[in-house]
């Protein structure tokens, strides 16, 4: 298979000979990547775009202004081609206040013709005999510069759905239901923001959390409300503060010395270090000697 290279919008001149090629398309394929997990604040970190004949990359933290794409996105003649389109959507929302209108969802389609798996790999792997590399699936997008084979690798998030999208026409046609598969994107694309909540009553769905005992739920607590303000801080996904199975085992074992709290399997390296550890031991003491207290959502 020869293509050719996926092009990188990294500015201003770029993107604006982008959009000029995407006005003239009649569908416009688009995933994005983001960077959730790692960060607290996801955010898009990557926009893939693709024409029957072209894969760009677009880089928003350096293309500058990209709010002439969000008009290719709410343009109603354009059709824009998702494959699982909701985060995206969402996404584009938060992010930038895109509204998108007329979209395919290929793997709404694909449920609705009753595929047995949707996700993206085994479709095209069904109808093209094409196996995704997933090597950077977990890949912080969030971090820079791009290497040459991450851009080769996202740009086959969209390579292939414009014809998918062809293809899964055809079959909805056959069954009749392409219509009420075209009511289903539509509501897609009238889907509001939910934001991030955090409750701090969800710390008893942890696995394990309510066959503690009082103390142990409250010092489990304490540690949750602390692992959500840190993770907040540092802008990083709290399980890359410190797990659920780590924040379980502290209210297991209650660590009472530096020595002891190293020991406790899945506690970060440079907490050992750190002012974190002395603070987190404070706290599990403090939480200890309380008197004990019914805990409540």
């Amino acid at each position: 298979m020869t293509l050719n290279s996926a092009a990188l919008i990294e500015n201003q001149h770029d993107l604006s000979k982008l959009i000029g090629n995407l006005e003239k398309s009649a569908h416009v394929a688009v995933d994005t990547e983001s960077n959730s997990f790692y960060a607290y604040f996801n955010r898009i970190c990557l926009i893939q775009v693709s024409t029957e004949h072209q894969d760009y990359i677009i880089d928003p933290f350096s293309a500058g202004d990209i709010e002439a794409f969000g008009k290719i996105l709410a343009n109603p003649d354009i059709e824009k081609i998702f494959h699982a389109a909701p985060n995206d959507i969402a996404g584009l929302k938060r992010d930038f206040k895109f509204t998108v209108h007329n979209i395919f969802d290929t793997s709404v389609a694909a449920k609705m013709l009753g595929y047995k798996q949707l996700g993206l790999a085994p479709i095209l792997l069904e109808h093209f005999g094409i196996s995704l590399n997933k090597k950077w699936q977990r890949y912080d997008w969030g971090r820079r510069p791009l290497r040459n084979e991450q851009i080769e690798y996202a740009r086959f998030d969209t390579h292939f759905l414009i014809p998918l999208r062809h293809r899964l026409v055809e079959e909805l046609k056959e069954k009749e239901i392409l219509e009420a598969a075209r009511e289903a994107f539509e509501k897609l694309c009238a889907q509001q923001i939910t934001e991030k909540q955090f409750r701090p009553g969800d710390f008893l769905h942890i696995y394990g959390a309510q066959s503690l005992d009082a103390i142990g739920k409250r010092i489990l607590k304490a540690l949750y409300l602390f692992r959500e303000k840190e993770a907040r801080r540092r802008d990083r996904a709290p399980f890359r503060i410190l797990t659920n199975e780590t924040l379980l085992r502290l209210a297991l074992q209650r660590p009472r010395s530096l020595q002891d709290f190293t020991k406790i399997k899945g506690i970060p390296r440079i907490y050992a270090t750190s002012r974190i550890a002395v603070h987190l031991l404070e706290l599990i003491r403090r939480n200890e000697e309380q008197e004990d207290e019914v805990v409540v959502n």
